[in-house]
């Protein structure tokens, strides 16, 4: 017996009939989880940019996602930010998870090459991302503890080099966020990060495709460094640079010039963050 079929109409999209294949509007609800998820992202990097930011200017740590949402938990009425923002992250999840298995807004196309490399991105990013709700779910649950500054990530790395091909397991995970940074670096100087956004009509065009050129810079020298780094750990079965955003974040900060280098890409994932929040106002989610 056959399971069920997913496709399009299950996901909700309007089949109208559209004169020489115009594309079709996606459901309200694929809308909202879109809309929902970008902003909610956008207001993560607006934290974290935020916070290492402040490092840059201080003598003290930057923090990733953990330390950003630890600091906004301690906000007043913090606790329902945080969770109206894990709320968020998860639609974020969703809408990356759609888009990584059926790609509902490239119905004709997505068996391409191209647009299964995107997939798989859209996964990754998804994966990544998943990782944040459960933080958040864990401090709402008050399991959360104080920011590690990416030691916690060194811990994991080290005990999955223990496994049975765990380094080469490593290894794989450094080039594929690597290849995911050189994505960034290519979304920053292509048309493709506004190629769902109509800016034709609005005054903050310019602004807009400043702040994600910006942006996209600032996560492709991020992920990047993050993968260079766990290669780097398992090629010399050292565990002690192996990290997340916090953990790249202290590397760039330690560095000759550090504190400038730190500063421009909190300065640029702000302005990713900002660039994710502004554009959603004017984002089509159609298929074709």
């Amino acid at each position: 017996m056959n399971g069920p079929v997913i496709d399009a109409t299950t996901l909700g999209v309007r089949h109208d009939n559209q004169p020489n294949g115009a594309p079709i509007d996606l459901a309200p609800w694929l809308r909202w989880v879109g809309h929902g998820g970008y902003v909610a992202e956008g207001v993560v990097y607006v934290l974290i940019g935020a916070f290492a930011l402040v490092a840059a200017l201080e003598p003290s740590q930057p923090n990733g996602p953990r330390g950003a949402f630890a600091k906004l938990a301690a906000a007043p009425f913090g606790h329902a930010m945080l969770a109206l923002l894990a709320l968020g992250l998860a639609a974020f999840v969703l809408w990356q998870g759609l888009l990584g298995i059926l790609d509902p807004e490239h119905r004709r196309n997505r068996r391409t090459i191209k647009r299964r490399a995107v997939r798989v991105g859209c996964l990754l990013n998804g994966a990544l991302h998943g990782v944040l709700v459960g933080e958040a779910a864990w401090l709402l649950l008050g399991f959360g503890g104080a920011p590690d500054h990416g030691r916690s990530q060194a811990v994991w790395t080290g005990r999955a080099m223990e496994l049975p091909l765990g380094r080469w397991v490593i290894a794989a995970t450094g080039v594929g966020i690597a290849i995911f940074g050189l994505f960034q670096l290519y979304l920053a100087v292509s048309r493709n990060k506004t190629e769902r956004v109509d800016l034709t009509h609005t005054r903050l065009r310019g602004i807009i495709i400043a702040l994600g050129m910006f942006g996209f810079l600032a996560r492709g020298v991020l992920f990047g460094l993050i993968g260079v780094l766990l290669i780097d750990a398992a090629r010399r079965y050292d565990t002690a640079n192996a990290t997340g955003i916090a953990g790249a974040l202290n590397a760039l900060r330690r560095q000759e010039y550090g504190h400038w280098q730190l500063g421009a890409v909190a300065a640029g994932l702000i302005s990713y963050g900002v660039f994710q929040i502004i554009k959603e106002p004017y984002r089509n989610f159609r298929a074709s």
